[in-house]
């Protein structure tokens, strides 16, 4: 009987540490990092090339890369400022608001 008790407990203990670890995964990203332009729009444009190359079109807006899985979130641009895709170019530039 206590060998059956046991290899329940050792069967169900797995099991409910899976669960935790579940549960901690689904804990809320990481706070924006500060700007950093020149980094940030080295990123940006190597996502929209390869949004372009994967989609085989371009984004229309910068919120595609992120639906589609390009980038994780928009980096937060230096105050005044702002991010935009220029269609022309098929390029992201950063602009005055």
């Amino acid at each position: 009987m206590n060998r059956l008790l046991l290899c329940a407990l050792l069967a169900v203990l797995p099991l409910t540490a899976c669960k935790r670890k579940a549960a901690e995964s689904s804990a809320p990203e990481a706070p924006a990092m500060p700007p950093n332009p020149e980094a940030d729009l080295k990123a940006l444009n190597e996502a929209v090339r390869a949004y372009t190359m994967g989609q085989l079109k371009d984004p229309a807006a910068l919120d595609d890369l992120v639906k589609s899985g390009f980038i994780k979130r928009l980096p937060t641009p230096p105050p005044g400022k702002k991010y935009v895709l220029d269609a022309k170019k098929s390029a992201v530039q950063l602009v005055d608001q």
